[in-house]
Formats: C-alpha cells, sequence, structure tokens
C-alpha cells in the first residue's frame, strides 16, 4: 500500500489548515488527514455538505494504514479517533476493514477553474495535429455543464482505477483529452459512467494478473465509442425496420371507389325515347 517516492503527485490543501486551532485539534494525526485528502478519489453531496470519498470507499485495515506511515496499529486507531472526534473525517466501520470520508472535502473544488495552456509554436507537424485535435476539443467543451460532466466523469475513472490499482490514482492530461472528446461527441453523461464501468467489468473478466490494469482513459475511450456505435447501428436498423412496415401497409390499402352515375356502363350512351 505504500507508494514509492518516484510516484508521488501534487494534490491541493487550503492554507487555513496550517493554524494553531487544527494544530491543537489534530496534532501529529495531521499525516494522517493529508493522506486522507491525496486519497480522495470523489466528492459527494450528503446533507448540505461534501464529502471526499477515500480509495472509492475501499475498505482499509489499521495495519495498512500503520505501515503507510512506519507507525503501529495503535497510533492509526489514536489518529482516527482524534480525527474523528473533531469532525475532520467519517469513519464507518465495516466487515473487512474502514471506510474513510473527508468532511468538508475541498480537493476538487477548483477543477472546473483548471485551464489547459498550449504551446503558441509547433515545429513537428504531428505534434501540431494533436495541438489542433486538444484545441478542437477544448473549444467544443467550453461551457458549465460540459466541464462539470468532465469533471464527473475524470472523478469515477479515478475510483475504479484506484480499486483496480489498490491505491489513490489521478487521471493525467492525456486522460482530461480523451474524456473530452467523448463528451464533445455528445454522449450522455449516466450513458457514459455506465460504459465506463462495463468496460471495467469486462477487463476484469479478462484480467490474468493483479499487475494488469487499465492505464489510460484511452482504453475506456475505444470501447465507448464501440459501444456507441453499436448502439446507432441498432437504431438505424430499427428506423429502417419501422420505415418498411410503414411502406406494407401503404401498399395493401385499396381506394374506396365511388358508385358510377352509369350504372357501370361503358361506352356512347343511347337517348332514352320518351
Amino acid at each position: 500500500m505504500s507508494r514509492p517516492l518516484n510516484q508521488s503527485y501534487p494534490f491541493s490543501v487550503y492554507s487555513g489548515l496550517l493554524t494553531p486551532v487544527h494544530y491543537e485539534k489534530i496534532g501529529h494525526a495531521i499525516w494522517l488527514f493529508l493522506w486522507c485528502i491525496s486519497s480522495t478519489t470523489k466528492e459527494i453531496e450528503r446533507d448540505g455538505m461534501t464529502w471526499g470519498i477515500v480509495l472509492g470507499n475501499k475498505p482499509l485495515k489499521a495495519a495498512e494504514l500503520a505501515l503507510q506511515f512506519g507507525v503501529n496499529e495503535k497510533t492509526i486507531r489514536r489518529w482516527l479517533a482524534l480525527l474523528e472526534r473533531n469532525g475532520y473525517i467519517a469513519v464507518t466501520r465495516a466487515p473487512y476493514g474502514m471506510i474513510l470520508s473527508v468532511r468538508h472535502s475541498k480537493k476538487f473544488a477548483c477543477a472546473s477553474h483548471v485551464r489547459t495552456e498550449l504551446p503558441d509554436r509547433t515545429e513537428e507537424t504531428g505534434r501540431a495535429d494533436k495541438l489542433v485535435q486538444s484545441n478542437k476539443d477544448i473549444t467544443q467543451i467550453n461551457t458549465k455543464h460540459n466541464m462539470s460532466s468532465i469533471k464527473t466523469i475524470a472523478e469515477r475513472f479515478a475510483a475504479l482505477r484506484s480499486l483496480q490499482e489498490g491505491k489513490p490514482v489521478h487521471p493525467s492530461s492525456k486522460d482530461y483529452q480523451a474524456i473530452a472528446r467523448i463528451v464533445a461527441r455528445g454522449v450522455s453523461l449516466p450513458q457514459t459512467i455506465k460504459w465506463l464501468e462495463q468496460c471495467f467489468e469486462e477487463y476484469e473478466t479478462r484480467r490474468r494478473s493483479r499487475h494488469e490494469t487499465i492505464k489510460v482513459f484511452s482504453y475506456c475511450e475505444k470501447y465507448i465509442i464501440g459501444r456507441l456505435a453499436e448502439a446507432e447501428a441498432k437504431t438505424t436498423v430499427r428506423r429502417e425496420n419501422n420505415a418498411q412496415k410503414n411502406n406494407r401497409r401503404g401498399y395493401g390499402r385499396t381506394e374506396k371507389q365511388e358508385p358510377s352515375i352509369t350504372g357501370g356502363q361503358t361506352g356512347r350512351l343511347r337517348r332514352k325515347t320518351v
């Protein structure tokens, strides 16, 4: 569960935490609290409060956390009790461990304001094509609704990857670009999440080793595009079948003929003698 130094990554922490008030409440448990923040993979609104979901609600054992910090389990339990008592985290006891949540989570609060900046000049044709594609993606998704969808998809992807890897994983810039391409295609958010989860589920059935994991969202992007193509093909076939049925109904109809004023006689009519 411990993370090598070469896998270190940045995460957001508000400076308000670095005050005497919090130090008096947290003390050395700040290390566990910071770990909970860094391991938050998703944020949800519950009872008017934002909660950070640690490792996708994966049950954790005190022994695992003790190994992470190089301390004994007694210290971990003391830190957990301190953080829970002072309202920094919530601890839910589960059959296989403890599920941790961060109270008033703000890890992703500024995610929608992050903007990708691209170089002004490119020297290689291939690189230029990629940058043009990136610019196109950013132009098409530059709305609050789409940015919210991208954030939600990225959080779900991170949660699924974290569960698969057994450690906190965060999307890369290329992952965000791939997610943006899916959103730009107009795939609905619920459908994207559904296909994303199916992608991981089907991958698990073929997985032969715990080291085999989904590393990039582009893998899921291909899966989602494939499912989208299948759905569109089914829709096209259904429309064609409906059109054929309507045509058959039209051909089967016979026009109602009005009664003839000649009584069915044709040709020249003789004048009736009086």
